[in-house]
């Protein structure tokens, strides 16, 4: 009695393809896959229409997303998930689609074709085997680079580093969905750092791509971004990924990204060696996009925030916290004295905050526009927690400063004066903002320079730029924001209400 191959159906089903289309592909004639379909015909892992079906599989396997679906349906059957090669990836595939493979598993006790004596073609078995241990073996499509690539980027140590230049900023590889959920996963779990040279080519809508995709990273700190002007690869793209000592991995793509692009995976050591020299002499010339600031104190970072709250122009900040430039000098003046500083190191602070003060101020009233947003679900943290957590350098001090329950209500009830005082600042109250802005606030000077403080790390880190591709970017972004509720009737009113109830909460 024929047994239909379920599994054929389902993956035939998954990736939307037709009798006749599998036929047209493989070249076979489609009765002959009706017959596999329904058990007519055997479908046996060592056949070569068996090889066929898998490397057109994973030819149509082009998202993380498929191979994660194939992953399930492996395991469903009893197959193994851990599968760090592509190579592997087909075994496992040609063992859950043939006719013969689960009975080859119980029989032979193997769970891989490649392992099974006899039952692979001998050029076939050859040809496995050199994908399989090659140093410089080519991948084709973002799937292929992306299951190579995950397992090495998984193994490496916490908080190592990596460089990647692109030979144009319009590679699509670099922003392909996967290959960027890839780096941002090591990102964050990983503490992956990454030093990115880019060659712009002009094409303000790929730099914009580029930017948007890692944007998350760049306020992190952990892509430092720099480019090249001039004129830029035509043949070809190029993205080179260098992890120091360890692998070298060469993408290279048509400029009009029509065929899947192709990488190739080095490990040869003085390949590394010389591949990562040459990166550092690009990286040398390139122009840095950002800067990024630690936590020692820095006369600089006073600087900037002077520039930002306190010279002629727009403002727009949006903030997962509140923003202590709004406390009145008594009230900043009782937090300084609960850190225990001395009168000396109480003085100089005390005066650096009216300096600021008065500046702000000045420039409000010179009719400079300030726009801030606030989270509300933030705003209801702070009250259940008593207190709110910010950078030090918001007090002239290291680390992290623990504002109290009444230092919190005292700079909402500065939000609400400044309300009622400067028609030109404007408060938007958001129930929630995206992650993307969770623990950073985000100051921008129109058209002068962004400054960025992130505290979800173990240190507070500054990021500026002033350089305005970048700045346009985060603009458009936080207009869009800005955008979701604001121009409302009544929301002035709307907002210091807000705020009023959010300080008697904390002050009950």
């Amino acid at each position: 009695m024929a047994i239909p191959n379920e599994n054929l159906k389902s993956i035939m089903k998954h990736f939307g393809l037709t009798n006749h289309a599998l036929a047209k592909a493989l070249g076979l004639d489609p009765s002959l896959v009706s017959r596999y379909l329904s058990g007519q015909r055997q479908l046996k892992a060592a056949s070569p229409q068996m090889e066929a079906i898998a490397d057109f599989i994973l030819t149509r396997s082009k998202r993380v997303a498929d191979m994660d679906w194939l992953k399930e349906q492996f395991a469903a059957a009893g197959l193994p998930t851990e599968l760090s090669t592509v190579y592997r990836f087909k075994q496992n595939l040609i063992m859950w689609l043939a006719t013969d493979g689960k009975t080859l598993r119980k029989n032979l006790g193997a769970s891989l074709p490649g392992d099974i004596a006899g039952h692979e073609p001998p050029a076939a078995k050859m040809q496995n085997r050199i994908i399989e241990t090659a140093d410089s073996a080519v991948k084709i499509g973002s799937f292929q680079i992306v299951l190579e690539l995950r397992p090495v980027l998984e193994m490496l140590p916490h908080g190592c580093a990596a460089d990647i230049f692109l030979s144009s900023d319009q590679i699509a590889a670099m922003v392909n969905e996967d290959v960027a959920a890839l780096f941002l996963k090591s990102v964050n779990e990983n503490d992956l750092k990454i030093r990115m040279v880019v060659c712009v080519s002009g094409n303000t809508k790929a730099m914009s791509v580029l930017v948007d995709t890692y944007m998350a990273a760049l306020i992190t700190g952990h892509i430092q971004l720099s480019v090249v002007h001039g004129m830029t690869q035509t043949v070809t793209n190029q993205m080179h990924l260098i992890l120091p000592g360890t692998l070298a991995v060469l993408v290279t793509e048509t400029p009009g990204c029509v065929s899947p692009p192709v990488a190739v995976f080095l490990r040869e050591p003085s390949f590394i060696t010389e591949i990562q020299s040459s990166f550092e002499q690009a990286a040398r010339y390139a122009q840095p996009v950002l800067n990024i600031y630690g936590d020692d104190f820095s006369r600089n970072i006073l600087e900037i925030i002077y520039q930002e709250f306190c010279t002629p122009g727009a403002l727009d900040v949006v903030k997962d916290n509140v923003n202590p430039m709004y406390l009145t000098e008594d009230a900043y003046n009782r937090v300084l004295r609960s850190h225990g500083h001395s009168e000396a190191e109480y003085a100089w602070r005390s005066v650096e905050f009216t300096r600021f003060k008065s500046g702000m101020d000045e420039t409000l009233r010179g009719g400079a526009v300030f726009r801030e947003i606030l989270s509300l679900s933030r705003l209801n943290q702070i009250v259940r927690d008593g207190f709110c957590r910010m950078p030090g350098l918001y007090f002239m001090k290291k680390g992290f400063v623990h504002l109290d329950a009444q230092g919190c209500a005292d700079v909402l009830c500065g939000y609400i004066r400044y309300l009622e005082t400067f028609p030109n600042f404007h408060l938007l109250i958001l129930d929630d903002i995206t992650l993307l802005h969770s623990d950073n606030c985000w100051q921008l000077k129109q058209n002068h320079h962004l400054a960025i403080n992130h505290w979800s790390g173990p240190e507070p880190v500054m990021i500026h730029s002033d350089q305005l591709m970048l700045l346009r970017e985060f603009q458009t972004h936080f207009d869009r924001l800005w955008a979701q509720s604001a121009g409302g009737i009544g929301s002035r009113a709307n907002v210091i209400s807000i705020l009023r109830d959010v300080e008697g909460r904390l002050n009950a």
